[in-house]
């Protein structure tokens, strides 16, 4: 089966988003017409973004100095670009524009004006190029239409491998524009010209605010990684505020896109559902000297213990907060669902005045469809694996989301009693059998690889809904049976991912390098996704086998093949070595500063880790993994020799792995402050458990 990949040619695109909101962003034109407008005769030409993406006149002249003669110089010097890469064609300081004999402009100058504007405009495209290098490329993976269990299947070859080909597009936000602009005109929603414009805000803030994340021409962009135990200070700033821009410009973009939010709560429309999902996704940037209490190891006596470093580690995750914004945007989804799924029915046609089969879903395009369906799916995944992270309730239920072809599988009567209770139906989301052997191998066409990718993604999300169905079992107090019954088919599934998706992945890390850069990162995402899952379930099982949850031969069993253990280290050192994969070698002295995803934004580039739009999930998946590693090497100190199967190899072999996870926290520290006050912690756990041999 041919895959459907999502992303568009530049120049359609591009004209699309331009036709669809003209005075919303233009900044978003192909970079070939992004010149500066002092080119222009005419001084009254205006390629500045709408007024949603101005910055403030300080943060104006900051982002002149750093990107003169930080961020973009030394992007010239480290790595090549695309032509089409904003930064690359934007001012630096061999331009004959700095060159001028003129040393200061008046503010009310024409010249200065200019600069201005092209300064805001740089800005901006800058920061959708990093949107659409880390966003919408996984999203090309993660949504697909052969994936999507809430629509037909497309079978348009040639238009499908158009899509998958292409590396320059932002679908899903042209998408979403263009549905809300299409249910404006049939009178599925009904927005005021006000509410029209807060929503487009929300969307283009939530974006910037994503962008601004990634550090650019700062000291967290240059730092390299250091075997000796880090330690970042409270603000270790001291070149100047060219050093902070990217921090101010991260807070400013955050606080305006949380108070456009704000104003729209109760607004429905996919803008903003997006935006709300964007932003979910969001790190919030940390404040200087607002760092968790209670962070120095070496007050503690220099002394591992388990539990107070997971207890701070649990600290400053939980310092994210709830995940209110993601919830939102499930449950606005779910709303629009349901209203197109009533009116596709008939229902609501007495308020639209339109007779039946000329209402308002009707005048909606094929594509339009598969639009509401891969949102839907979009919103639902990000639910499933959100919830279940945080141990929350999903906002949407499952008779709510379950799969298309669902309904005629229960008509016929053919589901498994175990899937009655309303949980989804594997075999659906699942093409084949549980059981099935046929894999991909490594080599491989790209074609063949894609696919192979794109079909694992919503086995992932299986595997969260499951560990979901887990959660709530226990926390209900179900009985011993139906807790079984949903271990038994959580199992199923994670044997099925090891004999197929996971054995494929595993040969893609052995031969990483001769892997396309668009493949390596969309497997590294969402094996890492994967391994949080499978992390989590692994403890969940033996707490439910400590405490006697499950039928006593189950447990047994699972206790005698140390079911639990077995998870968790399979785990753990998958991801450590996605984390040795996925960040830049310290080793090889020829790879030194050469980019890992050269195609990619230059504050992108330098690791595939750093690819990963949910940052929170890859937090979560390598401290937990190193938690593992470390607490194995206390314990073969512990107990030395070989009496339980520890000796001085086992322990070295634990702090490589427990490195390599801290390694990749300290990049994602690059876009993370919780990331760097993480790695800060698990590096000084290091150090002392080194200390003590």
């Amino acid at each position: 089966m041919l895959l459907s990949s999502m992303l568009n040619d530049t120049e359609n695109s591009q004209e699309r988003m331009q036709a669809e909101t003209p005075s919303a962003w233009a900044s978003t034109r192909s970079v070939s017409n992004l010149m500066p407008p002092y080119v222009s005769s005419s001084p009254n030409t205006s390629t500045q973004p709408p007024s949603d993406f101005e910055i403030d006149p300080m943060c104006e002249q900051m982002w002149l100095a750093s990107q003169t003669y930080s961020s973009l110089g030394s992007a010239q010097s480290q790595s090549p670009r695309r032509s089409s890469d904003t930064s690359w064609m934007s001012l630096n300081p061999q331009s004959s524009h700095w060159d001028s004999p003129q040393g200061s402009l008046s503010p009310f100058s024409i010249d200065q004006q200019m600069i201005n504007s092209s300064t805001r405009h740089l800005t901006s495209a800058n920061l959708l190029q990093i949107y659409h290098d880390v966003l919408e490329y996984s999203l090309s993976c993660w949504l697909s239409d052969m994936t999507c269990p809430y629509q037909a299947r497309s079978g348009n070859i040639a238009h499908n491998k158009r899509e998958r080909g292409s590396l320059r597009s932002n679908m899903i936000y042209q998408r979403t524009i263009r549905l809300d602009r299409v249910a404006q005109s049939c009178n599925l929603l009904q927005l005021t010209h006000a509410e029209d414009q807060a929503a487009s805000k929300a969307l283009h803030l939530a974006i910037m605010a994503f962008a601004t994340q990634w550090a650019q021409g700062s000291r967290r962009h240059r730092e390299k990684y250091s075997t000796r135990p880090l330690y970042y200070g409270e603000n270790k700033v001291s070149d100047g505020i060219t050093e902070e821009f990217d921090r101010i410009l991260q807070r400013q973009f955050w606080d305006q896109a949380q108070r456009a939010l704000q104003e729209v709560t109760d607004l429905e429309c996919y803008r903003v559902a997006c935006a709300e999902m964007i932003f979910g996704l969001t790190q919030r940037p940390w404040s200087p000297g607002n760092r968790p209490p209670g962070q120095r190891m070496q007050e503690q006596g220099r002394t591992f213990a388990t539990e107070s470093v997971l207890i701070k580690l649990n600290g400053i995750i939980n310092k994210e907060g709830p995940p209110i914004y993601l919830e939102r945007a499930a449950r606005k989804m779910h709303a629009l669902k349901y209203r197109c799924d009533a009116l596709d029915k008939g229902l609501g046609k007495q308020y639209s005045g339109r007779e039946k089969g000329t209402h308002g879903i009707e005048a909606m395009s094929a594509e339009d469809r598969e639009t509401v369906g891969l949102l839907y799916w979009m919103a639902i995944m990000c639910d499933t694996l959100s919830s279940s992270m945080n141990e929350r309730p999903v906002v949407v239920l499952d008779q709510d989301c379950e799969h298309e072809g669902q309904k005629e599988t229960e008509e016929v009567g053919n589901m498994d009693k175990s899937i009655q209770g309303g949980r989804w139906n594997l075999d659906l989301f699942l093409p084949g059998n549980l059981k099935q052997t046929h894999r991909t191998h490594w080599p491989c066409s790209y074609e063949a690889a894609a696919e192979d990718v794109i079909k694992s993604a919503p086995v992932k999300v299986l595997l969260f809904r499951h560990l979901s169905y887990l959660q709530n079992a226990v926390r209900k107090g179900a009985s011993q049976g139906q807790i079984e019954d949903i271990i038994r088919m959580t199992m199923l599934l994670y044997e099925y991912w090891n004999r197929t998706h996971g054995a494929f992945f595993g040969e893609l890390v052995q031969n990483y390098h001769a892997v396309p850069q668009r493949i390596q990162g969309w497997f590294l995402c969402i094996s890492a996704h994967w391994y949080l899952a499978s992390l989590m379930l692994a403890d969940l099982f033996e707490f439910i086998d400590e405490n006697s949850l499950g039928r006593d031969g189950a447990t047994h069993i699972r206790i005698t093949n140390q079911v639990a253990r077995e998870m968790r280290i399979h785990s753990a050192r998958g991801l450590s070595r996605l984390a040795r994969v996925g960040t830049p070698s310290t080793t090889n002295y020829n790879s030194l500063g050469v980019p890992q995803m050269s195609d990619f934004h230059h504050a992108v580039n330098e690791g595939t880790v750093l690819t990963e739009p949910w940052t929170i999930i890859l937090i979560r998946a390598f401290t937990k993994a190193c938690m593992v590693f470390l607490s194995d090497a206390d314990e073969s100190l512990r107990c030395p020799g070989t009496t339980l199967g520890h000796n001085s190899h086992d322990f070295e072999r634990n702090m490589e792995q427990a490195e390599d996870c801290m390694k990749g926290l300290w990049l994602l520290g690059k876009k993370s402050d919780m990331a760097r006050e993480i790695a800060e912690i698990l590096s000084l756990t290091l150090e002392e458990l080194r200390d003590r041999i």
